[in-house]
């Protein structure tokens, strides 16, 4: 099959007799190559959007004068083969990724043109043989700006294949996120009714005078009062992510010690894991652990979620809290492990996107929105930490842990040391 630097020849009836006459023409032209390149460079810069190139300075303007130079020497040598046709598509391919626009090559083209025009006057009076020069060098230039225009056009198609395959990747990420949306609205939809109808239900017995006892009726109270924080939480998980999205999210750092933090969280789930029969151990007891630098408020809704979660999706076995220091990174590390169901490897990841939950009954049961931990690992990023998933103890259940950054000084901890002789709340070893 023919190539194309052979087709644009046939096309322009380039010949042997023009490769000859341009060698001819050749050492005649050399000496005017010097003020060719500095006529091109001192126009061609002027150009809109040359920046975009010429951005070495006058160090650079000197390198490609003589780049210029060394491509004019080439238009004599007779050598038109395919190694000078990808020369040129390289050329030309490298202008449309730093965004040279084609007319700009046109219009390059056209000072070489009308330069060596003149020179052609310089050199050759009127006659046939300046003709003949003219009329090679002609069909060479128009040669080489063809091979350039191929190449733009070819590049200017590989990009346009490359943005039309973001762009489906774009629509199929969107699409994703749209059914994903859509199931997580109507999954909180049962989620916010649930409590409400239980809050509403409730209500309704007690104002209707359906109770027997006092006790029956505190009784019912009580069931109010726990499906009103239930909905409590779903609002403000959603408030809570609407916020960080938002960028409205604002966190007050402060040095805290963690003494205090797993002290007032671990009993707020000591009485679930009772119910379910579960072991809560806390393994930093006998520590000493250093003080961190975090929100307190919001680095115990994280440390609370995970322990809830644990604590949620286990049916059997214990949940342990441990925490150990990161040297080289100047990090607490706070885990929560339990023996629970556990997450494949290859789900890890995507429990902290948004509005996801882990399929299977389970997980359904459990309720709750499937933005806990999305926003878990926000709030931690957003205080200078990061958060994971590792295998529980010998393959068995899920460990989450965190870091959260240390506060670089021991006064807080011997004072809180001081003040709160150990104290534990009353859950198993």
């Amino acid at each position: 099959m023919e190539s194309f630097i052979e087709e644009m020849k046939r096309y322009l009836g380039f010949g042997p007799e023009d490769v000859a006459l341009l060698r001819q023409l050749g050492p005649r032209m050399e000496k005017y190559l010097p003020e060719l390149a500095e006529r091109f460079y001192s126009q061609i810069p002027h150009h809109p959007n040359a920046q975009r190139v010429f951005t070495g300075g006058e160090a650079q303007i000197a390198r490609l004068k003589q780049t210029l130079q060394h491509w004019a020497r080439g238009l004599f040598t007779g050598t038109y083969d395919e190694a000078y046709a990808e020369d040129r598509f390289q050329i030309g391919y490298r202008h449309v990724l730093v965004g040279l626009e084609q007319k700009y090559v046109i219009s390059a083209m056209g000072i070489v043109r009308t330069f060596l025009s003149e020179c052609l006057l310089l050199e050759f009076p009127a006659s046939d043989e300046r003709l003949r020069y003219s009329r090679s060098l002609s069909k060479v230039l128009d040669l080489d700006l063809n091979l350039m225009c191929e190449s733009y056009m070819h590049a200017t198609m590989q990009g346009l294949r490359a943005l039309n395959l973001q762009l489906e990747r774009a629509n199929q990420d969107l699409a994703e996120a749209s059914r994903t949306k859509d199931e997580f609205l109507a999954h909180i939809s049962h989620e916010l009714r649930t409590p409400l109808n239980s809050i509403l239900g409730f209500t309704k017995l007690i104002l209707d005078g359906l109770c027997q006892t006092p006790e029956e009726e505190r009784e019912l109270l009580r069931d109010v009062f726990a499906s009103a924080q239930h909905l409590l939480s779903l609002v403000n998980d959603i408030l809570d992510i609407g916020r960080i999205e938002a960028g409205r999210m604002s966190l007050h750092l402060e040095e805290i010690h963690p003494r205090a933090l797993f002290d007032s969280t671990l009993p707020l789930v000591a009485i679930q894991a009772v119910e379910k029969g579960l072991t809560l151990r806390d393994e930093t007891k006998q520590m000493a652990l250093p003080l961190i630098r975090a929100d307190e408020v919001r680095l115990r809704q994280v440390l609370l979620n995970l322990l809830t979660n644990a604590v949620k999706y286990t049916p059997a076995g214990h949940v342990a809290l441990r925490a150990r220091l990161e040297e080289p990174s100047g990090m607490l590390r706070i885990e929560v492990e339990d023996t629970g169901i556990g997450i494949p490897p290859e789900l890890r990841e995507v429990v902290f996107h948004k509005y996801i939950q882990l399929s299977g009954g389970q997980s359904r049961r459990s309720g709750g929105t499937g933005l806990g931990l999305a926003i878990s690992r926000r709030l931690v990023e957003l205080m200078g930490g990061r958060i994971g998933i590792e295998d529980g103890p010998e393959g068995r259940g899920t460990c989450v842990w965190l870091t959260v950054p240390l506060a670089g000084t021991a006064a807080a901890q011997a004072e809180y040391s001081d003040r709160e002789p150990h104290r534990r709340a009353s859950i198993g070893e």
